[in-house]
């Protein structure tokens, strides 16, 4: 998997001077005011009124932050975090650029959502942010809730709007996708809304478990990469570590007992040590190139799991974007990720035991 993808998770976001300098001019003034808020209403948030869940604190990361009225102009700073806005009726005006260079960040899963209206604006890659451009997008609200923003970040861009960060009971990206679902709801004033998608979200993995139990009883670990012979695996609080495991497979074989550091996402297989993936199952979120890797690599293709038929290649890089599905591990995508990926899972030849 590209390293896009794959790569340690990021401590900070490198950023260039001039845009932090320009950011910093922009800062005091980039609020905006009530007026603003209000001629731009129709642009983010979807009609109807939420004055009574306002205002509301939120503890993250690095503090806490108070919303004291309904935002109207929210940027979805966090990888994926334009999806549960999306899902709740709100149209960010502003979000970062995770990969594949899909307009808006909008996905095929959430096109209907997305529809009508302005399109987000690219404000930030996972390399950088570009604090002109998140300035000008005037937010009343940045949520960077599946990120890692440190100190100096949030003090940024707390000069611009207010900033909440991810989730402190998990790493920056390990957030599960609940708890960004009811953080969103709770930061526009949603809560309710948000509470009833994950619920029936909830209720669908539980039918898939009971439809399923023969999965509890298999190990699936989730791979990340081919790198010069040696194998790269995702950890269990990896998004698509988690998508797998809410279906009911084991994802924490003992082999990965204490190989991931605080703040990592990957850990490495040697290739001496191949034999240690011969699991019930693999699944790989995956592009053309790293399927050809591995079909050219021996050892991996010793592996029974390999040679039976039991391993899933989630493409991400073109239609439908399975993959993609899996990566972001939304309240949004995970319906579309489900109705592509039962199939292969049920299809899979069965584990011999």
């Amino acid at each position: 998997m590209p390293s896009v993808l794959a790569r340690p998770r990021p401590v900070l976001r490198l950023v260039p001077t001039l845009l932090v300098a320009g950011a910093l001019a922009l800062g005091v003034t980039a609020c905006g005011s009530d007026s603003d808020e209000s001629a731009s209403a129709s642009t983010s948030t979807a009609a109807g009124s939420t004055t009574a869940a306002f205002p509301v604190t939120i503890k993250h990361a690095q503090g806490s932050t108070t919303i004291k009225s309904e935002p109207k102009r929210v940027v979805a700073l966090g990888w994926s975090d334009q999806d549960p806005l999306l899902a709740l009726g709100v149209k960010p005006v502003g979000y970062t650029e995770w990969f594949n260079e899909e307009p808006g960040g909008v996905f095929p899963w959430a096109e209907k959502a997305a529809a009508g209206g302005t399109p987000a604006e690219k404000v930030a890659t996972t390399d950088q942010i570009d604090y002109e451009k998140l300035a000008a997008a005037r937010p009343d609200l940045i949520l960077a809730l599946y990120d890692e923003i440190d100190g100096p970040t949030y003090e940024k861009l707390s000069k611009i709007a207010p900033v909440v960060a991810n989730d402190p009971k998990y790493d920056g990206f390990g957030t599960t996708w609940q708890d960004l679902t009811i953080t969103t709801g709770k930061a526009v004033g949603r809560e309710p809304q948000a509470r009833k998608l994950v619920s029936d979200l909830e209720g669908r993995f539980t039918k898939l478990r009971a439809d399923h139990p023969e999965w509890s009883k298999e190990t699936l670990v989730m791979m990340a990469d081919l790198v010069n012979g040696n194998f790269s695996v995702f950890s269990p609080q990896d998004a698509k570590t988690r998508f797998f495991a809410g279906l009911g497979f084991k994802t924490t074989p003992k082999f990965l007992d204490g190989k991931f550091k605080t703040g990592e996402n990957t850990t490495i297989i040697s290739a001496e040590d191949v034999s240690l993936l011969d699991v019930d199952r693999l699944a790989w979120t995956s592009d053309p190139v790293l399927v050809g890797k591995l079909r050219k690599n021996q050892l991996y293709n010793t592996l029974n799991v390999v040679k039976d038929g039991r391993v899933s290649y989630l493409d991400y890089t073109k239609a439908p974007f399975t993959g993609a599905a899996v990566t972001f591990n939304t309240v949004l995508s995970i319906p579309y990720a489900l109705d592509r990926v039962l199939p292969q899972l049920i299809a899979a030849k069965q584990p011999s035991r």
